[in-house]
């Protein structure tokens, strides 16, 4: 977890203060997405041409010192050597004790008088309390101390491993291991301390997790173990320093639950990770109870689950974990939050993308039928002020790094049974902040969705849905933009590029251009001018509009897509309070920079038709020249929440 790139810890709150501000500048050309189709067969990416990447970093947040990999000491290393279903291990760098393992508990030894055991499970083994504890198929190795345990795997297995030290910190070293659970037993790796344990991915490293389990296998053990890797505490992906970058790890869910499970948090470092919801009836790719925090990194999420109410996500922060598998009735409230403050992450998936999905009228939280568990979480005690965060914090916030996501569901809702799905691109129950960092978002209902309201001041934005809103908000902030670059596209009637129902749309800042239908959201209350088109105005698909000033030069320009909209919204910096502009469609452009066609560095042009004009005033920011009459405030279509 490197101080230099993962959090960027010292240096990003430090950061210069235009890295908030939107500054459009060059980067490497790159082409544009190609179109894409989701399920009904609707073109959901419109294949526009960027060659501008928001480079620029806000502050990190979410950071524990703990969580860095350099301030574990080991108080005991062991080395486990897997060749096939053979499992031998032993303690300390010599391996003169080696063990082989058998289905006799063995000692490799001790750490501060305490054992370190290995066993080979069948379907079941009993614990220390003498009840039973799944473990099936696989090596377990235990340690019931408090020191600090570095487990070290290398080779091919077929089988389960749990590594059981429930108060004591670990790291497990992945040293280049394939592991596939055998005959549908896992997960694959467990873990079950109730502290932390980082999954320490060295460079150059080549990992592979399999988890054999589909959903209603018989035999299937470990029904209320959640994940492919599942862990008790919190869960830290990292390289093997924090000066260095990790390596690779694939984690391969052939169908049951989830690839990678905390019941605490998540976090994820200078490491390659892939988890891969492979079957039809598995679930998300990654969930959590507290949060999922991302500080870089190459994340790839890949979720094909098509099990209905229950399609694959690619992150799912449940804020509240009420414990319904195994029968039980006590749920832990969690704190909830999603925090990305770096790395290239690439999602597709059925349903939603990213979620902070705890939702109080969809709470156990005050239900007489469940018994609250205080949260012994590390985040409650390194990073909440000691809180015992009770009532979970729905947010996500984005500091920086490379966001695509792509949802391909068909969104619905049974009213009959409360069955839905959302496939949202981002969501918050609660707010949302988008500080820096690229975004392109592709999805089949909203793009980005907040609970509550919706702040973007920086970074560089594309979000579009092919059957609901590019941006909705729905608490009494609204959306607010204040800086960064912004292209948002809802143009299935009736919904819109910018959603807040009656609450405000305000512009402050940023350039931004929004396509969507006549029930849109009014902005008003802006400080920065923003103008409102119809479609007669900035003209036809596949072609450039600009708004000029008197001596013809442009402010503002964008290349159209294939499907236009009846509205536009936009707003730039260079348009002045007190001017009048003039309104130019088809226009021909040279050179200039864009961002999914918005020209974030504007381009020569020349020809064109001028359709209308306009000026704002510093008492009035926003222009409307629009034929769509009277907008109250944009109504929802059909769609879910």
């Amino acid at each position: 977890m490197k101080k230099r790139g993962c959090f960027s810890l010292f240096a990003l709150f430090c950061v210069v203060a235009a890295g908030c501000s939107g500054g459009f500048d060059d980067s490497s050309e790159k082409d544009g997405a190609s179109g894409k189709t989701d399920s009904a067969g609707a073109i959901y990416d419109d294949g526009s041409t960027t060659d501008y990447d928001d480079e620029s970093s806000a502050g990190a947040t979410g950071f524990v010192e703990d969580d860095l990999y350099e301030n574990f000491s080991a108080d005991g290393t062991v080395y486990v050597r897997f060749d096939g279903t053979a499992v031998s291990a032993w303690l300390g760098d010599g391996s003169s004790g080696t063990v082989t393992a058998s289905t006799t508990e063995t000692s490799l030894g001790t750490v501060f008088d305490k054992k370190i055991t290995v066993v080979l499970s069948g379907n079941a083994v009993q614990d220390e309390a003498g009840g039973t504890d799944e473990s099936s198929n696989g090596v377990i190795i235990q340690y019931k101390g408090t020191g600090k345990i570095k487990y070290v795997l290398s080779g091919t297995y077929t089988g389960t491993v749990f590594v059981k030290n429930k108060g004591a910190d670990a790291a497990v070293v992945l040293n280049n291991v394939s592991i596939t659970s055998d005959s549908g037993a896992g997960p694959v790796l467990r873990l079950s301390s109730e502290l932390r344990t980082f999954i320490v991915v060295p460079e150059s490293s080549e990992n592979t997790l399999c988890d054999t389990r589909v959903l209603n296998q018989s035999q299937t053990m470990y029904d209320d173990k959640k994940g492919s890797v599942y862990a008790k505490g919190a869960l830290i992906f990292t390289g093997e320093s924090s000066e260095s970058a990790g390596g690779t790890l694939t984690v391969t869910n052939s169908g049951y639950k989830h690839a990678i499970y905390s019941k605490d948090y998540i976090r994820i470092a200078d490491v390659t990770l892939n988890a891969i919801v492979e079957g039809t009836t598995g679930r998300d790719c990654m969930r959590s109870l507290n949060a999922v925090i991302i500080d870089g990194g190459t994340i790839s999420l890949t979720g094909n689950g098509t099990v209905t109410d229950d399609e694959s996500a690619g992150i799912k922060v449940e804020g509240e974990d009420v414990d319904e598998d195994d029968l039980t009735v006590e749920y832990t409230a969690g704190a909830g939050f999603v925090i990305i403050n770096g790395g290239t992450i690439t999602i597709n998936t059925v349903a939603k993308g990213i979620t902070a999905h705890w939702k109080s009228d969809e709470s156990a939280i005050s239900s007489s039928g469940y018994t609250q568990k205080s949260n012994t979480s590390l985040l409650c005690g390194n990073l909440l002020d000691g809180t015992s965060a009770t009532v979970p914090d729905p947010y996500v916030e984005i500091n920086g790094g490379k966001i695509s996501i792509t949802t391909t569901g068909t969104p619905y809702e049974d009213t009959s049974t409360g069955a839905k799905c959302s496939p949202e691109g981002i969501e918050a129950k609660g707010n949302l902040t988008i500080n820096a960092g690229t975004l392109s978002l592709c999805c089949t209902d909203d793009a980005i969705n907040a609970g509550g309201s919706i702040r973007i001041n920086g970074g560089a934005v594309y979000a579009y849905s092919s059957k609901n809103d590019a941006i909705d908000a729905n608490g009494s902030g609204g959306i607010t933009i204040s800086g960064g670059v912004v292209v948002a596209i809802g143009i299935n009637s009736p919904e819109c590029a910018f959603d807040c129902d009656s609450y405000p749309l305000k512009i402050e800042g940023g350039l931004l251009v929004g396509l969507g239908t006549n029930n849109y959201t009014a902005p008003k209350n802006c400080t920065q001018s923003t103008v409102v088109l119809s479609s007669s105005y900035y003209g036809s698909a596949d072609t450039t509009m600009a708004v000029t000033d008197s001596g013809g030069t442009p402010v503002f320009a964008y290349t159209l897509p294939s499907s236009t909209g009846t509205i536009m919204v936009l707003s730039s910096p260079k348009i002045e309070a007190g001017t009048t502009y003039t309104v130019k469609s088809g226009v021909s452009a040279s050179g200039g920079t864009r961002f999914h066609n918005l020209y974030t560095s504007l381009p020569e042009i020349s020809g064109g038709t001028s359709r209308t004009t306009f000026c704002t005033s510093s008492g009035n920011y926003v222009a409307t020249v629009s034929s769509a009459g009277t907008n109250p405030g944009a109504q929802e279509g059909t769609r879910t929440r």
